[in-house]
């Protein structure tokens, strides 16, 4: 649970990078003005007075890429970040457009309602590099096959997109990195569209096991991206909702601008330019969330025949104690995602069955009441069917059903005590 609340105090944009030693807020007004007048002397050749020279479609005048990232060891980066660069050589210009988010002392609290304000903000590509080699980030970069139009239209877009004042909501889902890519890369095209062509795997089965593939080489953020998933684990969203920064990379490189006549041209130009060298890799714990809730799973076992057998009863006592009120916070904090916070877009959560803040309730309303023991065997049924409808959803997995046999572990236990008692007396 520490690891939990660590996560949503201190890590407030997965997909979304945001520098530490810029302002957003604070980018020049000269910078902006700049990029802006930049584009608009871009576009004169070709939306200027009639009779101007236009430039041809393979002039490189402009030039267009996606810029990835590696993933970083911080939840809010751990599967890398994309933007896009707009090079204009011969203007010395050369920024990269990045979605941003507010970083004020009020954004922190509109986060977790997934109303936290972003942007997309212009970087000079300088700062960008430097703050991604600090870190020992590797930085790939890949070049958009757009005509000059379509190129100057891109850039327009963002200049447009970056002088509005935060409008967007973060959403781990439709407001990211990953969808600021597409759509302004899809918004761009003149009489085309891309065609995706052969998707990965990952691509084409429940988001759930989607997930697990992108989230593989960090156990415990894949643990709780699983656990905030809700049944989205089950469906199966659109190919946009469903990439990260690195998967996006082999799906737009498989994919065709196709024509309205019917011709096509790769998307990408040519192949991948390195732009920092990767010196940090994410290596995930040994102690992956299976093997951690197994040993703790032997320890409630240890504990419950020692009660039994040994009296530990205030050992067990105390057990009972940290276990209901972790899961009893554990319990309000996916009831408030899954009701009230639209940050996950769950419409519900499975978890909310074993782990919910009811029986914390129950046992301060009703805990006095003569026959109150058997809320424990109740409690302990429920625990028991979730444990055995494991494979009726892809967000359900052996992970979390270690932390399920542990409270179910335990209410046994306390329901056993009960019905002593009542023999005895």
């Amino acid at each position: 649970m520490a690891f939990l609340a660590t996560f949503f105090y201190t890590n407030i944009a997965p997909q979304s990078r945001i520098i530490p030693d810029m302002k957003p807020h604070s980018i020049s007004a000269v910078t902006r003005l700049l990029t802006v007048f930049s584009v608009c002397l871009i576009g004169m050749p070709i939306y200027g007075e009639e009779g101007q020279k236009e430039l041809s479609d393979s002039s490189d005048f402009v030039k267009a890429s996606v810029v990835v990232s590696s993933p970083s060891d911080v939840i809010y980066s751990s599967m890398g970040h994309c933007a896009l660069r707009m090079e204009c050589p011969s203007e010395d210009l050369d920024y990269c457009f990045s979605l941003e988010m507010d970083a004020g002392p009020g954004d922190y609290l509109k986060f977790f309602n997934g109303e936290a304000d972003a942007a997309v903000r212009a970087i000079p590509m300088s700062d960008y590099v430097k703050e991604y080699q600090k870190d020992g980030r590797g930085i790939w970069q890949y070049e958009l096959n757009l005509t000059l139009h379509e190129k100057q239209l891109l850039w327009k877009n963002l200049d447009e997109e970056m002088v509005k004042p935060p409008h967007l909501k973060f959403n781990y889902l439709n407001t990211n990195c990953v969808m600021m890519v597409i759509i302004m890369v899809q918004n761009a095209l003149i009489g085309e569209h891309v065609d995706y062509g052969k998707l990965p795997w990952y691509a084409t089965t429940n988001n759930g096991d989607c997930v697990r593939h992108l989230t593989k080489a960090t156990p415990w953020y894949q643990f709780l991206y699983i656990t905030l998933f809700g049944s989205n684990c089950d469906g199966d969203f659109s190919l946009e909702y469903r990439m990260s920064p690195e998967s996006l990379i082999e799906v737009f490189g498989n994919a065709r601008i196709v024509g309205n006549d019917g011709s096509s041209r790769p998307l990408f130009k040519s192949q991948p330019q390195e732009l920092v060298h990767q010196t940090h890799y994410v290596k995930g714990s040994p102690l992956t969330p299976r093997i951690f809730f197994s040993i703790l799973l032997i320890l409630v076992i240890i504990i419950t025949v020692g009660e039994w057998r040994w009296g530990w009863r205030k050992v067990a006592k105390t057990l009972d104690v940290l276990l209901f009120a972790l899961q009893f916070l554990f319990g309000l904090m996916l009831t408030y995602i899954s009701t009230v916070s639209h940050l996950f877009v769950t419409r519900w959560n499975w978890y909310l069955i074993p782990f919910n803040p009811l029986p914390l309730l129950i046992h301060l309303c009703f805990s006095r009441r003569k026959d109150y023991g058997k809320i424990y065997l109740f409690y302990t049924i429920v625990l028991l069917l979730f444990i055995f409808g494991t494979p009726l959803s892809s967000q359900l997995d052996i992970d979390h059903q270690l932390i399920t046999a542990m409270l179910g572990i335990r209410t046994c236990s306390n329901y056993m005590q009960y019905r002593k008692l009542n023999q005895h007396s």
